[in-house]
């Protein structure tokens, strides 16, 4: 399975479509229920783009989500360049390694 990476133009964030995406994802995650490795992780220094990173297993779950904002796969992300925006704070960041 794969990460899945929505890019965001610099209009995106201040049309506040970061904090849109995040909040539905938020949504899915209380649905699913207890999900270790569903997360959610972005870019800290968001220079020149903004991405945002859905875990393999989001992905069963965000789908949707992740096609509206036309996200593609990608390579996992290096965990010293992304902060967890939503997920299980113990577990998604052994997602990472």
């Amino acid at each position: 399975m794969s990460w899945y990476e929505v890019i965001l133009s610099s209009e995106q964030l201040s049309e506040g479509i970061s904090e849109k995406i995040q909040s539905d994802f938020e949504a899915l995650l209380i649905k699913a229920g207890t999900v270790p490795e569903m997360a959610l992780f972005c870019d800290t220094f968001p220079v020149p783009q903004f991405s945002m990173y859905f875990s393999p297993v989001a992905v069963q779950y965000a789908s949707d989500l992740i096609s509206i904002y036309s996200g593609d796969t990608c390579e996992k992300p290096d965990a010293s360049e992304v902060t967890l925006l939503a997920g299980d704070k113990n577990s998604a960041w052994d997602l990472l390694k």
